[in-house]
């Protein structure tokens, strides 16, 4: 398994580019390394009920008819029951088999791959909000152009004296320079 790693970074915005880019790297091992693993091995359907990811539907089943629920107000038809229940027989997944370091294998890239996107959720919170409007935009280019003028006043001013303090000093040296002789 190869780890990918990327700098550690106070930048938001560089934060997310860095565990995106952590992403597409697990997700390119995935597809170039775990694709080509395992032998190829028959496929055995399973019911809908008795598969090892039942418990997962089953959960996103709930939160669907709870969702439904809310929106129906707890009314519905008997034609719609029934034919939820044959859509439900109809169900089938298929059952994977693999070797024990392969499953484990698997499970790494899935942690992995939960841990990436776990601090992606997190760095969002930390993003900077873009919902600036114009006149925020205009009010804050006047502002910064504001104070480039005042910063090149002062530089003009600051120029001047360094200016005729060097004037001031050189003539000095040369008067110095000439009445030592």
């Amino acid at each position: 398994m190869m780890n990918f790693t990327s700098p550690p970074s106070n930048d938001p915005i560089k934060k997310i580019q860095n565990l995106l880019n952590n992403s597409l790297h697990s997700i390119m091992d995935v597809v170039s390394n775990l694709s080509y693993k395992g032998e190829p091995k028959e496929l055995v359907l399973e019911k809908y009920n008795m598969s090892d990811y039942s418990y997962f539907t089953n959960l996103l089943k709930e939160e669907e008819n709870k969702d439904k629920r809310e929106l129906i107000d707890n009314i519905e038809d008997e034609k719609n029951l029934i034919i939820k229940n044959n859509e439900e027989e109809n169900n089938y997944f298929i059952k994977p088999y693999f070797e024990e370091p392969l499953k484990n294998e698997i499970l790494d890239r899935v942690e992995r791959m939960n841990l990436i996107l776990n601090m992606i959720d997190e760095s969002i919170d930390d993003l900077p909000d873009s919902i600036m409007n114009e006149e925020e935009k205009c009010e804050e280019i006047k502002k910064l152009q504001r104070k480039k003028d005042e910063a090149k006043e002062e530089l003009k001013t600051l120029y001047k004296e360094y200016d005729d303090l060097y004037n001031y000093v050189t003539d000095h040296l040369r008067y110095c320079a000439i009445n030592m002789k």
